[in-house]
């Protein structure tokens, strides 16, 4: 496991964006925004335009008749005037959803999302009981015009439906079918530029992108790596959680309950309240095994939640969503790992190149 960026220290930038439209390189931007999110999500981006400052052929008049536009955004921290932006720069490729024209601000915008967008706009209620997830995986792909980059599984998607008894000819988005099978592999899946990918999560040893926080001393002044950094705890949470699951299984004609961590503990004279907060779910179908186990995974999902960090930095092009945060220098127990939610980065002639993190946590001490 090695750090990803290097140690807190002054450092000159020069920073440089790009913004192409239909593949072309269009200027008079003021501004733009590019927001990766966790992989259940579409990555979203903005864009503002000055006009007066569009060439010709990108013209208010040429955006009122367009039915689709794909957009791609560039970054770099060492940039020039003549920037040209290389294939290693681009923050996202997506395609334009709204239009904004303001002649009297003679402003225009444009919004839109990467080409998860096209899975989540497509409905499907296929039987692929008989196919693999990578299979599946691969399929939805080619068929959204883009490249699969999937690793290979063997399992029947109709053996998951049944012992998740979930209907199997339900109709739902193309992205939730693949999330959905995501979940069933223990896999990521995620959209880069036109490559669909489908894969192994990362492993705990891969490596870290550090937030570096030295606090100012006697000799020394602040060091940190961040513009500005910030915490937040529930002790609501933190008081303890326990997540309780009640099924009734026709087949076996039995009601089953299953508690985790450990099994709710009741108040005591003198307390006003049990000493852990109580989630009921009520799930039919499970067994007895399938009850626990899903209660484990519901508690996971409540605490995982428990901290969050949030912190603006200088933009790089090595923090994202599929990364770990690491923590340190605070001297507190928020020095730790941290899982993020979304990256977004942001350019303008004001404020250069930024990054805002949000980021959640596992505390060490909870088990799951």
């Amino acid at each position: 496991m090695a750090d990803l960026n290097g140690a807190a220290a002054p450092t000159v930038r020069s920073p440089a964006g790009a913004v192409k439209l239909n593949g072309q390189i269009v200027a008079g931007w003021n501004s733009w925004e590019v927001e990766n999110n966790v992989y259940k999500s579409a990555d979203t981006f903005g864009v503002e335009f000055a006009a007066s400052a569009l060439p010709a052929a990108f013209n208010p008049a040429w955006f009122s008749s367009q039915k689709q536009i794909t957009v791609e955004m560039f970054a770099s921290e060492t940039g020039s005037g003549d920037y040209q932006p290389a294939s290693a720069d681009r923050l996202i490729y997506g395609q334009v959803d709204a239009i904004d024209y303001d002649p009297v601000d003679g402003t225009l915008a444009v919004h839109g999302r990467d080409l998860t967008a096209r899975f989540i706009d497509t409905k499907t209620s296929e039987n692929h009981q008989n196919q693999t997830s990578s299979q599946v995986a691969t399929l939805l792909a080619n068929r959204q015009g883009l490249t699969p980059v999937v690793t290979s599984t063997t399992t029947l998607i109709g053996k998951f439906y049944t012992i998740d008894h979930t209907d199997i000819n339900a109709e739902e988005s193309e992205w939730d079918l693949l999330t959905k099978l995501a979940q069933f592999e223990g896999f990521d899946v995620f959209v880069v530029g036109n490559e669909l990918h489908f894969q192994p999560k990362p492993t705990d040893t891969a490596d870290r992108y550090v937030i570096q926080w030295t606090p100012a001393m006697a000799d020394a002044p602040l060091a940190a790596n961040t513009v500005a950094l910030a915490f937040s705890r529930d002790l609501t949470i933190a008081k303890g959680v326990t997540v309780e699951v009640r099924s009734w299984n026709a087949k076996q004609k039995k009601a089953f309950t299953a508690s985790w961590p450990r099994a709710v503990k009741g108040a005591k004279p003198g307390q006003s309240a049990a000493t852990s907060t109580v989630y009921h779910y009520s799930i039919a179908g499970l067994t007895q095994d399938q009850a626990f186990d899903r209660a484990k995974k519901l508690y996971a999902q409540i605490v995982d939640r428990l901290v969050k960090v949030t912190a603006s930095l200088p933009g790089d092009r090595l923090l994202t969503c599929e990364r770990i945060v690491q923590v340190r220098g605070t001297g507190t127990a928020w020095d730790q790992d941290y899982n993020p939610d979304s990256v977004k980065r942001s350019m303008s002639i004001g404020e250069g190149y930024r990054m805002e993190l949000t980021a959640r946590t596992l505390p060490q001490d909870v088990e799951v």
